[in-house]
């Protein structure tokens, strides 16, 4: 009996096999239209100073949601301006890196300071030649009191010199995205340093991911080199900002005063930069009024993912009939508060697909709009490879299946 039962498995297998192949060349390719590969955009509210309401008098403004990248308020946020001290920020970031890529680069590590470090003018913690001091005493002599003497001492630490340190720099912002921005030097003394508000928050919203800095931003006042150089923060805000989490203010001749104030609440992390403001007070207040209209006017909106966009997928000719799905990224959005009911998603995907099938093949996307506007859009991707069946495989596959029961 058991021999006859495996001849009719072997004659089903092969009769099987015949409707299989003549079904495939009838088939053919999908006749799905696949859609747009256009990059998925992001929601720029982008309110305009003259029709937000705000008066910022800073000549050079933007307000920026640091976990989407939306710009919620700008006035002239691309237009390139001297930074001055505000250079000390890609320092930090790189500092920050180091540290944390690096088992031997730690907060603890004494670097010693070179000529070069003790000659700089400017704001400093009058380190001597030969000194050594550690990266924790370092990171707060320039996060709190912008001492351009501990500034070169991280950059000759971790790059050898200076000048090496700078192209790290320039870098680092290129892979940023901060096309307008350009450093000369480690600390911001040179009025060459040129950037944007809008690149300043951009390389904010990177700092702001390096949570271990938060201590050192925040902090108001403390000392290093065992009491000998009193630090002060210029950014005020961090003693009465409610959420505040830094980050920087600073002044000089040709770049006025400016500040980069990032706080959070909820889950809304903001970030406000003002370019040339006329003194210290106006810099507050502009960074200020910024985040009180951010975090007064706007959420964070995570909407639902539709179940049938990341139902798994037919597959047809495959050793596998399915292939799950995911969508990439996280969907969030910054919405005008007591707007998100108005968001609607359309899900367009693949009905099927022929083996075989690469892992993280497109095929289909959300669209997030709020009436006729686009605001985002997410690509849905296959999670995993089916390989396209074979005769052998076929008939193995197909045997198995029959045998077992």
């Amino acid at each position: 009996m058991k021999v006859i039962k495996n001849l009719t498995a072997i004659l089903l297998c092969i009769v099987t096999l015949s409707m299989f192949f003549t079904k495939a060349y009838a088939d053919g390719a999908s006749s799905y239209k696949t859609v747009d590969e256009a990059a998925a955009t992001a929601l720029d509210i982008s309110n305009e100073h003259k029709k937000s309401g705000l008066s910022v008098t800073a000549e050079k403004a933007v307000l920026f949601e640091a976990s989407t990248k939306t710009v919620i308020y700008k006035k002239g946020a691309n237009e390139k301006a001297p930074v001055s001290y505000l250079t000390k920020l890609m320092t930090i970031l790189l500092t920050a890196e180091r540290l944390k890529m690096d088992k031997n680069f730690t907060l603890d590590k004494k670097l010693i300071t070179s000529a070069a470090a003790n000659s700089k003018q400017g704001s400093q913690i009058w380190l001597d030649v030969g000194e050594k001091i550690s990266v924790k005493e370092l990171l707060k002599s320039v996060t709190i009191g912008n001492a351009n003497d501990a500034c070169v001492v991280l950059a000759e630490g971790i790059s050898g010199n200076e000048k090496a340190f700078v192209q790290a720099m320039n870098n680092r912002a290129k892979s940023l995205g901060m096309k307008n921005t350009k450093f000369v030097d480690c600390t911001g003394i040179s009025e060459s340093n040129i950037s944007t508000a809008k690149d300043i928050a951009i390389l904010s919203a990177e700092l702001l991911k390096h949570k271990n800095l938060k201590g050192f931003f925040t902090k108001w006042m403390d000392s290093v080199r065992g009491g000998k150089a009193e630090l002060v923060n210029l950014n005020t805000l961090v003693k009465k900002y409610k959420g505040i989490s830094g980050l920087k203010a600073c002044a000089s001749d040709k770049s006025g005063n400016c500040i980069v104030a990032s706080a959070t609440r909820n889950e809304l992390s903001l970030i406000a930069v003002a370019l040339k403001t006329k003194d210290g007070d106006s810099r507050a207040i502009d960074a200020q009024e910024m985040l009180d209209f951010g975090f007064e006017g706007y959420d964070i909106y995570a909407p639902e993912i539709p179940k049938d966009a990341v139902e798994p997928i037919n597959v047809t000719h495959g050793f596998e009939l399915k292939a799950d799905t995911y969508v990439d990224g996280t969907a969030r959005l910054v919405v005008k508060r007591g707007t998100a009911g108005d968001i609607s998603v359309t899900c367009d995907r693949m009905s099927k697909l022929e083996a075989p099938v690469a892992k993280n093949t497109k095929v289909g996307e959300l669209v997030f709009k709020m009436g006729t506007k686009e605001l985002m859009k997410r690509n849905i991707y296959t999670k995993n490879e089916v390989k396209r069946i074979n005769i052998a495989g076929a008939f193995s596959k197909l045997l198995l299946s029959l045998l077992r029961n």
